[in-house]
Protein backbone atom coordinates (compact mmCIF):
# COMPACT_ATOMS: atom_id res chain seq x y z
CA UNK A 1 0.00 0.00 0.00
CA UNK A 2 1.25 3.46 -0.79
CA UNK A 3 2.10 5.85 2.00
CA UNK A 4 -0.85 8.11 2.79
CA UNK A 5 -0.83 11.60 4.22
CA UNK A 6 -2.27 12.20 7.68
CA UNK A 7 -5.32 13.87 6.06
CA UNK A 8 -6.22 10.86 3.94
CA UNK A 9 -5.66 8.55 6.89
CA UNK A 10 -8.08 10.56 9.04
CA UNK A 11 -10.69 10.42 6.26
CA UNK A 12 -10.14 6.68 5.99
CA UNK A 13 -10.89 6.12 9.70
CA UNK A 14 -13.79 8.57 9.63
CA UNK A 15 -15.43 6.54 6.88
CA UNK A 16 -15.34 3.48 9.16
CA UNK A 17 -17.89 5.14 11.47
CA UNK A 18 -20.37 5.99 8.70
CA UNK A 19 -23.20 3.98 7.23
CA UNK A 20 -23.07 2.98 3.56
CA UNK A 21 -25.30 5.87 2.51
CA UNK A 22 -23.33 8.36 4.61
CA UNK A 23 -20.06 7.08 3.14
CA UNK A 24 -21.28 7.60 -0.43
CA UNK A 25 -22.48 11.14 0.34
CA UNK A 26 -19.27 11.96 2.14
CA UNK A 27 -17.10 10.77 -0.76
CA UNK A 28 -19.17 12.72 -3.27
CA UNK A 29 -18.84 15.90 -1.21
CA UNK A 30 -15.14 15.27 -0.72
CA UNK A 31 -14.64 14.87 -4.47
CA UNK A 32 -16.41 18.17 -5.15
CA UNK A 33 -14.85 20.24 -2.35
CA UNK A 34 -11.38 18.71 -1.95
CA UNK A 35 -10.47 16.84 -5.14
CA UNK A 36 -6.83 16.56 -4.11
CA UNK A 37 -7.67 14.80 -0.85
CA UNK A 38 -10.25 12.68 -2.65
CA UNK A 39 -7.55 11.44 -5.03
CA UNK A 40 -5.44 10.42 -2.01
CA UNK A 41 -8.31 8.52 -0.41
CA UNK A 42 -9.44 6.83 -3.62
CA UNK A 43 -6.48 4.39 -3.81
CA UNK A 44 -7.36 3.15 -0.32
CA UNK A 45 -10.74 2.10 -1.64
CA UNK A 46 -9.64 0.69 -4.99
CA UNK A 47 -6.23 -0.75 -4.11
CA UNK A 48 -5.64 -4.53 -4.09
CA UNK A 49 -6.68 -6.66 -2.37
CA UNK A 50 -9.89 -4.78 -3.12
CA UNK A 51 -12.13 -7.40 -1.57
CA UNK A 52 -10.79 -6.81 1.94
CA UNK A 53 -10.99 -3.01 1.66
CA UNK A 54 -14.46 -2.91 0.19
CA UNK A 55 -15.52 -5.37 2.85
CA UNK A 56 -14.19 -2.98 5.47
CA UNK A 57 -16.24 -0.12 4.08
CA UNK A 58 -19.29 -2.29 3.66
CA UNK A 59 -19.38 -2.00 -0.12
CA UNK A 60 -19.23 -5.73 -0.78
CA UNK A 61 -22.59 -7.09 -1.83
CA UNK A 62 -22.66 -9.92 0.70
CA UNK A 63 -22.02 -7.57 3.62
CA UNK A 64 -23.80 -4.43 2.50
CA UNK A 65 -26.86 -3.41 4.49
CA UNK A 66 -28.91 -0.26 4.34
CA UNK A 67 -30.17 -0.55 7.93
CA UNK A 68 -27.92 -0.28 10.96
CA UNK A 69 -27.89 -3.05 13.50
CA UNK A 70 -30.41 -2.50 16.28
CA UNK A 71 -30.59 -5.20 18.95
CA UNK A 72 -32.63 -3.30 21.53
CA UNK A 73 -34.82 -5.69 23.60
CA UNK A 74 -33.36 -8.70 21.81
CA UNK A 75 -32.55 -12.07 23.37
CA UNK A 76 -29.01 -13.08 22.42
CA UNK A 77 -28.12 -16.53 23.69
CA UNK A 78 -28.62 -16.31 27.48
CA UNK A 79 -28.41 -12.51 27.58
CA UNK A 80 -31.30 -10.08 27.43
CA UNK A 81 -30.28 -6.93 25.56
CA UNK A 82 -31.97 -3.80 26.89
CA UNK A 83 -30.66 -0.53 25.42
CA UNK A 84 -27.68 0.93 23.61
CA UNK A 85 -24.82 2.35 25.68
CA UNK A 86 -22.62 3.65 22.87
CA UNK A 87 -21.10 2.95 19.49
CA UNK A 88 -17.92 3.50 17.54
CA UNK A 89 -15.95 2.37 14.54
CA UNK A 90 -15.51 -1.16 15.88
CA UNK A 91 -19.07 -1.88 16.99
CA UNK A 92 -21.99 -1.14 19.28
CA UNK A 93 -22.25 -1.63 23.04
CA UNK A 94 -25.55 -2.56 24.68
CA UNK A 95 -26.66 -2.90 28.28
CA UNK A 96 -27.74 -6.44 29.11
CA UNK A 97 -28.56 -8.91 31.88
CA UNK A 98 -28.75 -12.67 32.30
CA UNK A 99 -31.98 -13.85 30.70
CA UNK A 100 -32.17 -17.00 32.84
CA UNK A 101 -31.96 -14.91 36.06
CA UNK A 102 -29.52 -17.41 37.59
CA UNK A 103 -27.20 -14.52 38.31
CA UNK A 104 -28.12 -10.91 38.77
CA UNK A 105 -25.45 -9.07 36.83
CA UNK A 106 -25.29 -5.72 35.12
CA UNK A 107 -23.55 -6.53 31.87
CA UNK A 108 -22.40 -4.77 28.73
CA UNK A 109 -22.34 -6.62 25.41
CA UNK A 110 -20.17 -5.31 22.61
CA UNK A 111 -21.11 -6.41 19.10
CA UNK A 112 -18.21 -6.22 16.64
CA UNK A 113 -19.00 -5.02 13.12
CA UNK A 114 -19.68 -7.98 10.82
CA UNK A 115 -17.21 -6.51 8.31
CA UNK A 116 -14.39 -6.91 10.84
CA UNK A 117 -15.38 -10.51 11.45
CA UNK A 118 -15.10 -11.21 7.72
CA UNK A 119 -11.71 -9.50 7.43
CA UNK A 120 -10.04 -10.73 10.61
CA UNK A 121 -12.04 -13.89 11.03
CA UNK A 122 -14.11 -14.94 14.00
CA UNK A 123 -11.29 -17.10 15.33
CA UNK A 124 -8.85 -14.16 15.48
CA UNK A 125 -11.39 -11.97 17.29
CA UNK A 126 -12.15 -14.73 19.78
CA UNK A 127 -8.44 -15.15 20.43
CA UNK A 128 -8.15 -11.47 21.29
CA UNK A 129 -11.27 -11.65 23.46
CA UNK A 130 -9.83 -14.66 25.24
CA UNK A 131 -6.72 -12.63 26.09
CA UNK A 132 -8.97 -9.97 27.61
CA UNK A 133 -10.77 -12.65 29.62
CA UNK A 134 -7.44 -13.54 31.23
CA UNK A 135 -7.10 -10.03 32.62
CA UNK A 136 -8.03 -9.86 36.27
CA UNK A 137 -7.52 -6.40 37.71
CA UNK A 138 -9.91 -4.24 39.75
CA UNK A 139 -9.35 -1.32 37.38
CA UNK A 140 -10.11 -3.25 34.18
CA UNK A 141 -13.66 -4.06 33.11
CA UNK A 142 -13.92 -7.85 33.29
CA UNK A 143 -14.70 -9.94 30.19
CA UNK A 144 -17.03 -12.85 31.02
CA UNK A 145 -18.18 -14.46 27.79
CA UNK A 146 -18.43 -14.21 24.02
CA UNK A 147 -20.22 -15.61 21.02
CA UNK A 148 -21.56 -14.94 17.52
CA UNK A 149 -24.95 -13.47 16.67
CA UNK A 150 -26.01 -12.79 13.07
CA UNK A 151 -22.40 -12.74 11.83
CA UNK A 152 -21.38 -10.34 14.59
CA UNK A 153 -18.88 -11.47 17.20
CA UNK A 154 -19.99 -10.23 20.60
CA UNK A 155 -18.11 -9.85 23.85
CA UNK A 156 -19.89 -9.92 27.24
CA UNK A 157 -18.28 -7.59 29.75
CA UNK A 158 -18.78 -6.03 33.14
CA UNK A 159 -20.99 -2.96 32.97
CA UNK A 160 -19.41 0.02 34.71
CA UNK A 161 -21.46 2.86 36.12
CA UNK A 162 -19.65 6.15 36.26
CA UNK A 163 -18.40 9.15 34.31
CA UNK A 164 -15.56 9.50 31.87
CA UNK A 165 -12.20 10.72 33.10
CA UNK A 166 -12.69 14.10 31.43
CA UNK A 167 -16.06 14.67 33.12
CA UNK A 168 -14.67 13.48 36.45
CA UNK A 169 -11.87 16.05 36.27
CA UNK A 170 -14.36 18.77 35.37
CA UNK A 171 -16.85 17.88 38.10
CA UNK A 172 -14.39 17.22 40.92
CA UNK A 173 -11.80 19.46 42.51
CA UNK A 174 -8.98 16.98 43.07
CA UNK A 175 -5.77 17.84 44.89
CA UNK A 176 -2.37 16.71 43.67
CA UNK A 177 -2.31 13.56 45.81
CA UNK A 178 -5.74 12.44 44.58
CA UNK A 179 -4.71 13.00 40.97
CA UNK A 180 -1.49 11.05 41.44
CA UNK A 181 -3.34 8.15 43.06
CA UNK A 182 -5.88 8.11 40.24
CA UNK A 183 -3.19 7.99 37.58
CA UNK A 184 -1.23 5.38 39.53
CA UNK A 185 -4.26 3.06 39.43
CA UNK A 186 -4.62 3.58 35.69
CA UNK A 187 -0.94 2.71 35.24
CA UNK A 188 -1.36 -0.35 37.43
CA UNK A 189 -4.19 -1.63 35.20
CA UNK A 190 -2.21 -1.17 31.98
CA UNK A 191 0.87 -2.69 33.62
CA UNK A 192 -1.21 -5.79 34.42
CA UNK A 193 -2.44 -5.99 30.82
CA UNK A 194 1.10 -5.75 29.47
CA UNK A 195 2.19 -8.56 31.78
CA UNK A 196 -0.51 -10.67 30.09
CA UNK A 197 0.80 -9.62 26.66
CA UNK A 198 -2.21 -7.41 25.92
CA UNK A 199 -1.99 -3.89 24.53
CA UNK A 200 -4.83 -1.47 24.94
CA UNK A 201 -3.93 0.51 21.79
CA UNK A 202 -6.76 3.02 22.24
CA UNK A 203 -6.19 4.70 25.59
CA UNK A 204 -8.13 7.95 25.91
CA UNK A 205 -10.32 9.66 28.55
CA UNK A 206 -13.50 8.25 26.97
CA UNK A 207 -12.23 4.71 27.60
CA UNK A 208 -11.56 5.37 31.28
CA UNK A 209 -14.64 5.49 33.49
CA UNK A 210 -14.50 6.65 37.11
CA UNK A 211 -16.96 4.83 39.37
CA UNK A 212 -18.85 6.52 42.24
CA UNK A 213 -16.04 5.58 44.64
CA UNK A 214 -13.48 7.41 42.50
CA UNK A 215 -11.75 4.30 41.13
CA UNK A 216 -10.94 4.05 37.41
CA UNK A 217 -12.13 1.30 35.07
CA UNK A 218 -10.35 0.72 31.76
CA UNK A 219 -12.68 -0.15 28.86
CA UNK A 220 -12.59 -0.93 25.14
CA UNK A 221 -9.29 -2.65 24.50
CA UNK A 222 -8.66 -2.54 20.77
CA UNK A 223 -9.22 -6.11 19.60
CA UNK A 224 -7.48 -5.49 16.28
CA UNK A 225 -4.09 -4.76 17.88
CA UNK A 226 -1.52 -7.46 18.49
CA UNK A 227 1.32 -7.70 20.94
CA UNK A 228 3.13 -9.99 18.52
CA UNK A 229 3.60 -9.22 14.86
CA UNK A 230 0.63 -10.69 12.98
CA UNK A 231 1.43 -13.41 10.50
CA UNK A 232 0.80 -12.15 6.97
CA UNK A 233 -2.25 -13.64 5.34
CA UNK A 234 -3.06 -13.14 1.68
CA UNK A 235 -6.75 -12.90 2.54
CA UNK A 236 -6.34 -10.44 5.43
CA UNK A 237 -5.03 -6.91 5.52
CA UNK A 238 -4.71 -6.31 9.26
CA UNK A 239 -2.70 -3.13 8.73
CA UNK A 240 -5.90 -1.37 7.77
CA UNK A 241 -7.45 -1.94 11.16
CA UNK A 242 -5.60 0.56 13.27
CA UNK A 243 -8.40 2.71 14.63
CA UNK A 244 -7.21 5.20 17.22
CA UNK A 245 -7.83 8.56 18.82
CA UNK A 246 -5.56 11.13 17.19
CA UNK A 247 -5.09 13.24 20.35
CA UNK A 248 -3.77 10.30 22.40
CA UNK A 249 -2.26 7.94 19.82
CA UNK A 250 1.49 7.54 19.53
CA UNK A 251 3.29 8.73 16.37
CA UNK A 252 3.99 5.14 15.34
CA UNK A 253 0.33 4.23 15.70
CA UNK A 254 -0.70 7.23 13.60
CA UNK A 255 1.78 6.06 10.98
CA UNK A 256 0.28 2.55 10.98
CA UNK A 257 3.46 0.94 12.28
CA UNK A 258 3.91 -2.10 14.50
CA UNK A 259 2.93 -1.26 18.10
CA UNK A 260 4.74 -2.04 21.33
CA UNK A 261 4.14 -1.23 24.98
CA UNK A 262 5.71 2.19 24.38
CA UNK A 263 2.62 3.14 22.37
CA UNK A 264 0.42 2.71 25.45
CA UNK A 265 3.04 4.58 27.50
CA UNK A 266 2.75 7.50 25.09
CA UNK A 267 -1.03 7.55 25.57
CA UNK A 268 -0.59 7.39 29.35
CA UNK A 269 1.70 10.41 29.16
CA UNK A 270 -0.98 12.34 27.29
CA UNK A 271 -3.57 11.33 29.90
CA UNK A 272 -1.24 12.47 32.70
CA UNK A 273 -0.92 15.84 30.97
CA UNK A 274 -4.72 16.04 30.86
CA UNK A 275 -5.06 15.20 34.56
CA UNK A 276 -2.50 17.87 35.53
CA UNK A 277 -3.66 20.47 33.02
CA UNK A 278 -1.74 23.76 33.41
CA UNK A 279 0.36 22.29 36.20
CA UNK A 280 3.50 24.11 37.33
CA UNK A 281 5.00 20.94 38.83
CA UNK A 282 8.39 20.31 37.23
CA UNK A 283 8.31 16.60 38.10
CA UNK A 284 5.02 16.15 36.21
CA UNK A 285 6.38 18.05 33.22
CA UNK A 286 9.49 15.85 33.10
CA UNK A 287 7.45 12.64 33.38
CA UNK A 288 5.08 13.72 30.61
CA UNK A 289 8.01 14.78 28.42
CA UNK A 290 9.70 11.39 28.79
CA UNK A 291 6.52 9.33 28.35
CA UNK A 292 5.48 11.21 25.19
CA UNK A 293 8.84 11.41 23.48
CA UNK A 294 8.56 11.05 19.72
CA UNK A 295 11.09 8.20 19.65
CA UNK A 296 9.72 5.09 21.42
CA UNK A 297 13.13 4.05 22.77
CA UNK A 298 13.43 7.42 24.56
CA UNK A 299 10.24 6.81 26.54
CA UNK A 300 9.91 4.76 29.73
CA UNK A 301 10.96 1.19 29.14
CA UNK A 302 7.79 -0.08 30.81
CA UNK A 303 4.61 1.13 32.50
CA UNK A 304 6.14 -0.13 35.75
CA UNK A 305 8.91 2.49 35.50
CA UNK A 306 6.33 5.20 34.83
CA UNK A 307 4.20 4.07 37.78
CA UNK A 308 7.26 3.99 40.06
CA UNK A 309 7.94 7.66 39.36
CA UNK A 310 4.35 8.44 40.34
CA UNK A 311 4.83 6.44 43.55
CA UNK A 312 8.01 8.41 44.27
CA UNK A 313 6.07 11.63 43.96
CA UNK A 314 3.42 10.34 46.36
CA UNK A 315 6.15 9.38 48.84
CA UNK A 316 7.97 12.72 48.40
CA UNK A 317 11.01 11.03 46.94
CA UNK A 318 13.08 12.16 43.92
CA UNK A 319 11.76 10.82 40.60
CA UNK A 320 14.16 8.78 38.49
CA UNK A 321 14.77 11.76 36.20
CA UNK A 322 16.06 13.95 39.07
CA UNK A 323 17.48 11.52 41.61
CA UNK A 324 21.04 12.74 40.95
CA UNK A 325 20.21 16.31 41.99
CA UNK A 326 21.31 16.76 45.67
CA UNK A 327 19.25 19.87 46.34
CA UNK A 328 16.13 18.24 44.90
CA UNK A 329 16.72 15.15 47.04
CA UNK A 330 17.13 17.38 50.13
CA UNK A 331 13.90 19.26 49.43
CA UNK A 332 12.04 15.95 49.06
CA UNK A 333 13.50 14.77 52.37
CA UNK A 334 12.28 17.93 54.12
CA UNK A 335 8.77 17.39 52.73
CA UNK A 336 8.80 13.67 53.52
CA UNK A 337 9.92 14.08 57.16
CA UNK A 338 9.19 17.67 58.18
CA UNK A 339 9.25 17.17 61.98
CA UNK A 340 12.43 15.10 62.08
CA UNK A 341 14.10 17.41 59.58
CA UNK A 342 13.11 20.51 61.56
CA UNK A 343 14.47 19.03 64.79
CA UNK A 344 17.69 17.99 63.09
CA UNK A 345 18.18 21.45 61.58
CA UNK A 346 17.41 23.10 64.94
CA UNK A 347 19.94 20.83 66.66
CA UNK A 348 22.60 21.65 64.06
CA UNK A 349 21.94 25.39 64.35
CA UNK A 350 22.04 25.23 68.16
CA UNK A 351 25.28 23.26 68.08
CA UNK A 352 26.85 25.66 65.62
CA UNK A 353 25.73 28.68 67.66
CA UNK A 354 27.05 27.20 70.91
CA UNK A 355 30.36 26.23 69.30
CA UNK A 356 30.75 29.71 67.84
CA UNK A 357 30.05 31.32 71.24
CA UNK A 358 32.60 29.08 72.98
CA UNK A 359 35.16 29.79 70.29
CA UNK A 360 34.67 33.55 70.55
CA UNK A 361 34.82 33.42 74.36
CA UNK A 362 38.10 31.52 74.23
CA UNK A 363 39.52 34.13 71.87
CA UNK A 364 38.46 36.90 74.25
CA UNK A 365 39.99 35.17 77.28
CA UNK A 366 43.22 34.56 75.42
CA UNK A 367 43.39 38.21 74.41
CA UNK A 368 42.66 39.40 77.95
CA UNK A 369 45.31 37.08 79.31
CA UNK A 370 47.83 38.38 76.83
CA UNK A 371 47.03 42.03 77.67
CA UNK A 372 47.19 41.31 81.43
CA UNK A 373 50.56 39.65 81.01
CA UNK A 374 51.83 42.62 79.06
CA UNK A 375 50.58 45.04 81.73
CA UNK A 376 52.18 43.01 84.50
CA UNK A 377 55.42 43.05 82.57
CA UNK A 378 55.29 46.82 82.26
CA UNK A 379 54.53 47.32 85.96
CA UNK A 380 57.34 44.97 86.90
CA UNK A 381 59.70 46.83 84.58
CA UNK A 382 58.64 50.12 86.14
CA UNK A 383 59.48 48.87 89.63
CA UNK A 384 62.78 47.23 88.91
CA UNK A 385 64.20 49.53 86.28
CA UNK A 386 63.63 52.89 88.01
CA UNK A 387 66.89 54.70 88.90
CA UNK A 388 68.22 55.75 92.24
CA UNK A 389 66.26 57.54 94.83
CA UNK A 390 63.39 58.29 92.46
CA UNK A 391 62.18 54.75 92.88
CA UNK A 392 62.40 54.99 96.63
CA UNK A 393 60.49 58.26 96.72
CA UNK A 394 57.75 56.82 94.49
CA UNK A 395 54.68 56.07 96.55
CA UNK A 396 52.18 53.31 95.94
CA UNK A 397 49.65 55.90 94.76
CA UNK A 398 52.11 57.21 92.21
CA UNK A 399 52.78 53.65 90.99
CA UNK A 400 49.05 53.06 90.62
CA UNK A 401 48.59 56.33 88.78
CA UNK A 402 51.37 55.42 86.34
CA UNK A 403 49.81 52.00 85.86
CA UNK A 404 46.41 53.58 85.30
CA UNK A 405 47.80 55.83 82.61
CA UNK A 406 49.48 52.95 80.88
CA UNK A 407 46.23 51.05 80.94
CA UNK A 408 44.29 53.96 79.43
CA UNK A 409 46.91 54.59 76.76
CA UNK A 410 47.10 50.94 75.63
CA UNK A 411 45.17 50.78 72.29
CA UNK A 412 45.11 46.95 72.24
CA UNK A 413 43.26 46.71 75.54
CA UNK A 414 39.47 46.27 75.06
CA UNK A 415 37.28 48.87 76.73
CA UNK A 416 35.54 46.40 79.01
CA UNK A 417 38.91 45.00 80.14
CA UNK A 418 40.17 48.51 80.87
CA UNK A 419 37.12 49.16 83.02
CA UNK A 420 37.61 45.92 84.97
CA UNK A 421 41.31 46.61 85.61
CA UNK A 422 40.71 50.22 86.64
CA UNK A 423 37.91 49.12 88.95
CA UNK A 424 40.19 46.56 90.54
CA UNK A 425 42.85 49.22 91.11
CA UNK A 426 40.37 51.59 92.85
CA UNK A 427 38.99 48.88 95.16
CA UNK A 428 40.83 49.08 98.49
CA UNK A 429 42.35 45.90 99.82
CA UNK A 430 40.61 44.51 102.90
CA UNK A 431 42.37 45.26 106.17
CA UNK A 432 43.91 42.33 107.92
CA UNK A 433 43.13 41.91 111.62
CA UNK A 434 46.28 42.04 113.72
CA UNK A 435 46.41 39.87 116.80
CA UNK A 436 48.67 41.20 119.53
CA UNK A 437 49.92 38.18 121.29
CA UNK A 438 51.54 40.33 124.04
CA UNK A 439 48.36 42.24 124.84
CA UNK A 440 47.02 41.15 128.25
CA UNK A 441 43.60 39.66 128.53
CA UNK A 442 40.92 42.01 129.82
CA UNK A 443 39.74 39.44 132.24
CA UNK A 444 41.84 38.42 135.10
CA UNK A 445 42.18 34.96 136.30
Amino acid sequence: MQKQSSGSTEVFYHLMDLSDKEKSLYLERLKAEQPGLYQQVLPLINEEPSEQITSLFGFHAQQATETELDLTNTLVDKYQISHELGRGGMGIVYAASRADRTFEQDLAVKFIQPALSHILGEHALFQEAQLLAHLNHPCIAKVFDGGVYEESVYIVMERVEGETLSLHLQNRSLNEKQKLNLFKEICSAIEHAHQKQVLHADLKPENILIDPLGSPKILDFNLTQKVKQPVPDKNTDVSLLTAYSKAYASPEQAAGQFLTQQSDIYSLGKILALIFDSSSNLDIDLIVEKATHYEPYRRYASVSELRQDIVRMLECRPISLREKHPLHALSKLLKRRPVQSALTILLLISGATFSTAIFNKNLQLQKEKQVAEEMMYEVTSLLFHAKGSDAAKMSVGTMLELTRRRILSNPDLPKDVKQKMLLAMLTPAPEKSVTNKNKPNSSSN
